[in-house]
């Protein structure tokens, strides 16, 4: 999988540069265009256009014969069977060459349009029924009425509101991604419309956003089918310049893994080399996944002796436990505000070593932190190049405001008027550095899955971990060697930052030690993978259940590792996301 990645990553560096960026830079104005045009034509005082399914594609016609104007958006086909509605979504496109509407006869269905006060009713009850029914018990869906927070206050009444204007006796309680949201809206609108309009199985629902726009919600109740659609002007850069900077930020990248890196870092490019010689030989000598078999009952068995199991970590992965706390902060609601307190409060040093610095208005918004700091204590950022500049020339998982305008380049806008230090990881033989390791004065750090980027603040379902105590000096050692080693000495440096020298102190507070526990780290590195071997340990030796959730899941060894586990009569449940299944 990660070789998958990586010829991704390069594939689009690649084909990034190319003659059509340079004729898009001058194109600054299109977005904005696009969404005022959008925005005046699904206005209440405006009639509701005309709407056309066929398939997978749907048309809204607004407009009579002679100034007809025609957006269209088609969807990919959902291979994963459900028993609930089929959610998705597609963007809305404006054709430049409008199609004649749908004769009667054609095999295009007409939709009913729900806009005005029909949607506004709809709504109401929409609020009502996904409110929480104790009051200041909060819950947010993910899209709907712009991911507002919906509770109700003492007297029972229900609200929604921003989450920076959620009362602070509000407890949230529920947080619903996307497509549980959209099945959600599909299930109560199906019941609510099929009483008013038994004999309709076909709805546009024109929903506007907190903006004011219109986010059509498509509900195909004959073909169980739930489509949100977006004007595609959402996710446009809002400056096409900018796009051109990036492209020409990764062509960069391409040239500097490959002599700069190399020159730099000889010794560990070689090692990387070999290393992933070696991966690459181990991926393609994988085990064939096993056959189906007759499935056992599960096992009784007591579980795994734990002590055992430590003894056999320390024997086995070279790591030693050492004490501190640990609390799990799932998804970027907790982890972001967590975060930004602690860079605001921070008396002495920063350190942050990213997978994914974005240049969306998220991580914009932690970077304008990150250099106000910086005037008042140390703050350094190493980010992995290769990675960064690709996210910086992809699309959003979700829009942009509109008024937001991104830089070019977030290594330069972080080191603009501030005292911010920047260093990358210069990916030698298109290696990544997948580091999500964020540290405050010494004394709190996070790791988990979460980079700095919109989707990881309010899209994606992730997990990161705070930990404090004396284990928090382990990982300041690890980015210490790490910014070294991405300086201008590169390998000569690391050498010396590995040798043992005395540790900037610690913020750690005495009162604090009677919350830690035995933690371990399990790293990642070249020729050195103690975390793999614990995993694949782990699963050999379960007895009782495995429990899976991750993002990718692609190594046929652990693969084949727990469908033998199930064979012992192990408890295996595994949880994916559904956009990657079909991967």
């Amino acid at each position: 999988m990660r070789w998958r990645v990586r010829l991704t990553l390069v594939v689009a560096l690649a084909l990034s540069w190319c003659p059509a960026a340079a004729s898009a830079a001058v194109v600054t104005s299109a977005r904005a265009r696009s969404l005022a045009e959008w925005r005046v034509l699904t206005a209440p005082s405006n009639p509701p256009p005309r709407v056309f399914v066929k398939g997978s594609q749907v048309r809204f016609y607004f407009g009579g014969d002679t100034e007809r104007v025609v957006f269209q958006a088609r969807w990919r086909h959902r291979r994963i069977p459900t028993d609930h509605y089929a959610v998705t979504s597609a963007l809305l496109r404006r054709e430049s060459h409008p199609p004649q509407m749908p004769d009667a006869d054609a095999d295009w269905r007409e939709a009913s349009v729900i806009a005005g006060e029909e949607w506004q009713r709809f709504a109401a009850h929409l609020l009502e029924s996904l409110t929480p029914a104790e009051p200041w018990r909060g819950a947010r869906y993910q899209a709907f009425l712009a991911d507002q927070i919906l509770y109700r206050d003492g007297a029972g009444r229900a609200h929604a509101v921003p989450l920076n204007e959620l009362p602070p006796e509000v407890r949230v309680e529920r947080f619903s991604p996307l497509e549980e949201t959209l099945l959600l809206l599909a299930e109560r609108a199906e019941a609510w419309w099929t009483e008013r309009y038994p004999n309709e199985t076909l709805f546009v629902l024109m929903a506007p956003d907190g903006r004011r726009m219109s986010l059509p919600l498509l509900l195909d109740r004959q073909r169980r089918r739930c489509v949100q659609l977006l004007p595609a002007a959402l996710f446009d850069s809002a400056d096409r310049g900018m796009v051109f900077a990036a492209t020409t930020q990764g062509l960069g990248v391409l040239v500097e893994s490959h002599t700069l890196a190399l020159l730099k870092n000889p010794v560990s490019s070689l090692a990387r080399l070999a290393d992933l010689g070696v991966e690459t030989a181990v991926v393609a000598l994988q085990p064939r996944l096993p056959a189906p078999v007759r499935v056992p009952p599960l096992s009784n068995a007591p579980g795994m002796d734990l002590d055992a199991w430590e003894t056999w970590l320390d024997r086995h992965t070279g790591t030693r436990r050492e004490p501190g706390s640990i609390e799990m902060l799932v998804d970027g609601d907790r982890f972001y505000q967590r975060l930004l307190e602690a860079i605001a409060a921070a008396t002495n040093r920063i350190a942050i070593n990213v997978y994914i610095f974005d240049r969306d208005d998220v991580a914009t918004a932690v970077a304008d932190e990150l250099k106000r700091r910086s005037s008042e204590i140390q703050v350094r950022v190493l980010l992995d190049r290769m990675a960064s500049v690709s996210a910086w020339l992809t699309p959003p998982t979700s829009p942009w405001p509109e008024d937001f305008q991104p830089p070019a380049s977030m290594s330069r806008y972080l080191r603009q008027n501030s005292r911010v230090q920047v260093r990358s990881f210069l990916n030698p033989w298109f290696s990544v550095n997948h580091n999500k390791l964020y540290i405050v004065d010494g004394a709190h750090a996070w790791i988990g899955g979460m980079n700095l980027a919109r989707e990881y603040r309010y899209d994606w379902h992730d997990l990161m971990f705070e930990l404090r105590g004396p284990i928090v000096a382990s990982f300041e050692r690890d980015f210490q060697r790490a910014w070294a080693h991405a300086g201008p000495l590169g390998d000569l440096a690391y050498l010396a930052a590995a040798l043992p020298r005395a540790q900037p102190p610690s913020t750690n507070s005495p009162a604090a030690a009677e919350k830690w526990i035995p933690l371990r780290r399990l790293p990642t590195r070249t020729a050195w993978k103690p975390f793999n071997t614990a995993v694949q340990a782990a699963i050999r030796k379960a007895r009782r259940y495995i429990y899976v959730q991750n993002p990718y899941l692609f190594d046929r060894r652990i693969i084949t590792g727990l469908a033998a586990a199930r064979k012992r009569g192990v408890d295996v449940r595994v949880i994916l996301p559904l956009s990657l299944i079909h991967i």
